[in-house]
């Protein structure tokens, strides 16, 4: 007996009979899906940043109400810019929350054209943000550097000192 490609697979469902689409889609409705992760890490970040607020606006004030809508336009906006609110200390206490229930949560974010896409665990760790001038500075550590297609000079690159590389931003 060799079964039918599909029948197997865990979240593939053939349906061969109209009576039995039928039924699927009446039981459908009755389905519950669990939160994306997306959402589960919006209301993590919102309840975190929500925490700190209390100690810092009352309830009612204008500041807390100007606050609260800054807060709904950075929930509803699928890109959204650093708000320089916390301490890298008390957002690395935020992000082990997260990375305990959920170790894979990726961390996406851009520095102008820049892409950079990490694991959420290794801010802090390995992923350091600065502001050196009023620009910010993203900072990555790693043992290896590994080049992919295509080639380019950087790849013979004997890498300056921290330091150096410091007092040049700095003298921008």
């Amino acid at each position: 007996y060799m079964p039918e490609e599909g029948i197997v697979e865990v979240g593939e469902l053939k349906i061969h009979q109209a009576s039995h689409a039928r039924y699927f889609e009446d039981f459908l409705k009755f389905v519950e899906y669990e939160r994306s992760m997306p959402e589960i890490m919006k209301t993590q970040v919102m309840d975190m940043v929500y925490d700190q607020i209390e100690d810092v606006f009352e309830e009612g004030t204008e500041e807390r109400e100007q606050f609260d809508q800054a807060m709904e336009v950075w929930a509803a906006s699928p890109k959204r810019e650093i708000m320089e609110q916390f301490s890298t200390e008390e957002v690395m206490e935020a992000t082990a929350q997260i990375v305990e229930h959920a170790p894979e949560v990726e961390l996406k974010l851009k520095a102008d054209h820049i892409s950079v896409k990490a694991l959420l665990a290794d801010f802090g760790d390995q992923i350091h943000i600065a502001k050196v001038n009023d620009r910010y500075v993203l900072m990555i550590e790693a043992d290896t550097l590994t080049f992919e297609k295509g080639f380019s000079p950087i790849e013979f690159l004997k890498p300056d000192e921290l330091q150096d590389v410091i007092e040049r931003i700095e003298n921008k």
